[in-house]
């Protein structure tokens, strides 16, 4: 459970981070609406902002919480990239300073860009301390350059034959169109939108392995949080691929996503597996790139770890890191002792498993 509320409740930070934001060309997941909206569903600990300013005007952000010695940044498989928002490296460095030296044994610092970690494991190994860094998610993205015609040209012929030819299938059985919902109306019928999306996105595998929004309270809370956040921005897109036959209307598949203008950012997708046939999930990225390009965004950004279906559009992948840092001091050099041995216990568990496993 968290200890203790959201502290960016003043109006004046709020402004000054969203400029802040606007001045850097961030994404949308490093403004302080997002954060608030992922420690009201995710936080632990204590929470602290820190802030760097600049001749008075607020120059870089790092959201932290700080919990029995450890400190982390906001991040968790819900996270995109979480890396510190600054205008420059001089002022991400003094960022990254100050949350090294927030708590005595570690910090955990994930989903960062490859600059940032890079940039937090001199300046740890600088002050003495020790790094453990990995890799824990190769995202997809597009990037958005020509025409939408030149980036099809470049897929695989087939595979571009076969959406069409998956799309006339359903089209066979009822008129497909493209609804994109941006949040404007009363919150009755923004969650209304999302009731239906929330319920679209888990069915099949992922209501099955429990990853879908709907099996865990705490998720569906962040989404809808973050949703209702995003309308009031300006910047929700719930996409819906929807079949009309007859009175029937059905949605077949869904995105929610955030759209600056800048890039789109699909945050979950999902279809109705009774059209699996047909790929709906296929068309409904077709249609969300098509319109990328259309509106001369910079890049489409799928989000989550590589997949099949995903290389399909795109070999461009960005590699989000984790970095684990103790600080130089006696209790940092335990920890590392420490967590070393617990690593080196899993592993052998692991191996042990897999022996008995094998008979």
């Amino acid at each position: 459970m968290r200890s203790v509320d959201w502290p960016a409740s003043r109006s004046d930070l709020v402004t000054e981070w969203d400029d802040l934001v606007d001045r850097t060309g961030a994404m949308p997941m490093s403004r302080p609406g997002w954060f608030a909206a992922w420690w009201r569903a995710f936080g632990q600990g204590t929470p602290q902002i820190l802030r760097v300013r600049r001749n008075g005007r607020l120059a870089g952000v790092l959201p932290i919480a700080v919990r029995r010695g450890r400190a982390a940044n906001l991040h968790n498989w819900h996270t995109f990239l979480c890396s510190p928002l600054a205008e420059d490296a001089d002022v991400e460095a003094e960022l990254v300073d100050r949350a090294l030296r927030s708590a005595p044994f570690l910090s955990d610092l994930g989903h960062l860009s490859t600059p940032s970690a890079d940039l937090v494991e001199q300046i740890v190994r600088r002050s003495g301390g020790a790094v453990r860094r990995h890799v824990v998610q190769r995202s997809p993205y597009v990037p958005v350059t020509g025409t939408f015609e030149e980036f099809l040209a470049a897929r695989a012929t087939k595979f571009v034959a076969r959406i069409r030819q998956r799309r006339r299938k359903l089209e066979k059985s009822g008129e497909l169109r493209l609804d994109v919902y941006t949040g404007t109306g009363d919150s009755a019928q923004l969650d209304a939108a999302l009731d239906e999306a929330f319920a679209v996105e888990g069915m099949g595998w992922k209501g099955e392995n429990g990853t879908a929004i709907l099996s865990d309270a705490r998720t569906a809370a962040f989404y809808r949080d973050v949703a209702h956040w995003a309308a009031g921005e300006g910047i929700l897109h719930v996409t819906t691929l929807r079949q009309t036959c007859g009175d029937t209307d059905r949605a077949v598949a869904v995105e929610l996503a955030l759209d600056d203008g800048r890039a789109h950012y699909g945050l979950k997708v999902g279809f109705d597996p009774e059209f699996r046939a047909a790929g709906p999930g296929f068309i409904l990225a077709h249609d969300l790139l098509q319109s990328a390009f259309e509106r001369g965004l910079e890049s489409f950004e799928f989000l989550g770890s590589v997949s099949e279906e995903k290389l399909r559009w795109t070999e461009h992948t960005r590699r989000v890191w984790h970095v684990r840092a103790f600080p130089g001091s006696v209790g940092g050099r335990s920890a590392a002792v420490a967590t070393a041995g617990w690593r080196a216990a899993g592993a052998a568990a692991r191996r042990l498993n897999d022996r008995v496993a094998r008979g």
